[in-house]
């Protein structure tokens, strides 16, 4: 029981098919459009920064928050810098972003270490829970912009966006992970990817799939058949939909879209497995793509291998050092995407990353969150510090808005701002689980951005 219990925390850090994938067009109906994409140049895997944006140029000009800060020096004094969190620490369902705030603080500990931020010190005041509630997360933002008086929410890692309004209305910025809809749209909230899970329409996707399925399959993706597998979730249906456009913009042979998974979970696969088996004119698929939380995802995998499945698996949810060590029979050989180089990476920054966690926060678990939590602190700290000595929220703002390009070399792939407050950057890795350990099936890479034909 003790591998059942690690996996229901660690599954959901991940409800990140939703975070990578639900990125698809509404129609008026709440159904979804597909849109025959426009490509500039070759959809390849390429270097982490200096990608093409596929000609799309967004409407910069309705992104909210952009008044100016009525107490700019909020949380500033001549030695001090005060940050503050919001994450779901704890949750009714058992999943959590634990792990966030640590992973922050070991970053803060660093820069305060080096002397800080031009001089000032971070006053980090930790991570405050919204115990994956709505109305918690409200009042804790409340509690952070209104008590705490923050000069900025670092990290912020939520699947509510109730925060937005407070944080809009006090001119807080923010930065986490974007896996909430609060990091599109607006001019304040800074994810490390990027705008992942916009609300409404997009004129544009993302090319993180496709750039994938090439890497997993020698650099070529022309003619593969490819299957992908949502839950019965208006999420996962705008992330099947987007997901097709990725891997067709590659020469991926779609041979399956569907969202048939009930909201309740699986309980029978038997029907599902048959039509998966003869999706490609009889015959299997050669790859299948899981938009689904972990839990389902697992059974799927049985269920395929007991029928004589032989291609091959990608998920978002089946990375985490400690499903490794747990040594998970099902996952084996099975392929998880990321958005940033995993910890196995060799990296100089990733290296860095475990060596601080391991100073600072030993107790830390090298997770997904605590991961996330680093890279936003990071984020942070750089910005502020490019801003230099006169640094205030709007300052900190107009470099931010102004052009600003954000990267971490062999680590964290290039965000660019403003573009990136309403699309996520088009990277990632792959890892595959074998034996007790990941290796790497894909380094860290971009592709591009697709603009989509209305």
């Amino acid at each position: 029981m003790r591998v059942l219990r690690l996996v229901t925390v660690v599954a959901a850090s991940a409800a990140l098919a939703t975070g990578l994938a639900a990125c698809g067009d509404d129609d008026d109906s709440g159904g979804t459009t597909s849109a025959a994409p426009t490509v500039t140049g070759e959809v390849k895997p390429g270097p982490i920064t200096g990608w093409s944006d596929g000609g799309f140029a967004p409407d910069l000009s309705s992104l909210e928050c952009s008044t100016k800060a009525a107490n700019p020096t909020r949380g500033i004094t001549d030695t001090e810098i005060k940050v503050g969190g919001l994450a779901y620490l704890t949750s009714p369902s058992g999943s959590t972003m634990s792990g966030v705030d640590l992973g922050a603080k070991a970053r803060f500990e660093r820069a305060n270490e080096e002397g800080g931020i031009n001089g000032r010190k971070i006053d980090f005041v930790g991570v405050l829970d919204d115990g994956n509630d709505a109305a918690r997360n409200l009042d804790q933002a409340r509690v952070l912009a209104d008590q705490e008086e923050v000069f900025a929410v670092v990290p912020l890692l939520t699947s509510h966006a109730s925060y937005v309004d407070v944080l809009c209305n006090e001119v807080v910025p923010f930065f986490g992970w974007g896996i909430n809809p609060g990091f599109c749209g607006n001019t304040i909230g800074f994810g490390i990817t990027g705008c992942l899970v916009a609300e409404g329409r997009r004129p544009a996707a993302a090319t993180t799939y496709g750039i994938a399925l090439q890497s997993l399959n020698g650099g070529s993706a022309e003619g593969l058949k490819v299957a992908i597998l949502g839950s019965d979730s208006q999420s996962a249906v705008n992330g099947v939909a987007d997901m097709v456009t990725q891997v067709e913009t590659v020469g991926a042979d779609v041979v399956y879209a569907e969202t048939p998974i009930p909201a309740a979970g699986l309980t029978d696969a038997t029907a599902l497995v048959n039509d998966l088996m003869t999706a490609a004119d009889g015959a299997p698929p050669d790859i299948l793509l899981h938009v689904l939380d972990f839990t389902t995802t697992n059974k799927v995998i049985e269920a395929m291998a007991a029928a004589g499945y032989e291609g091959k698996h990608l998920t978002a949810v089946g990375y985490d050092p400690r499903l490794a060590a747990a040594g998970m029979a099902s996952m084996q050989g099975v392929n998880s995407i990321l958005q940033w180089a995993p910890a196995e990476s060799d990296a100089q920054a990733v290296q860095q990353l475990r060596a601080d966690l391991a100073k600072y926060t030993p107790d830390a678990v090298l997770s997904l969150p605590t991961m996330a939590g680093y890279w936003a602190a990071d984020f942070f700290v750089r910005a502020a510090t490019a801003v230099g000595p006169d640094l205030t929220v709007d300052a900190l703002l107009e470099l931010l808005n102004g052009g600003y390009t954000h990267s971490v070399e062999g680590a964290l792939a290039e965000t660019r701002w403003p573009l990136n407050h309403v699309i996520n950057n088009p990277c990632m890795s792959v890892v595959q689980l074998d034996g007790n350990a990941y290796k790497i099936a894909a380094d860290l890479a971009c592709g591009s951005l697709v603009k989509l034909n209305s």
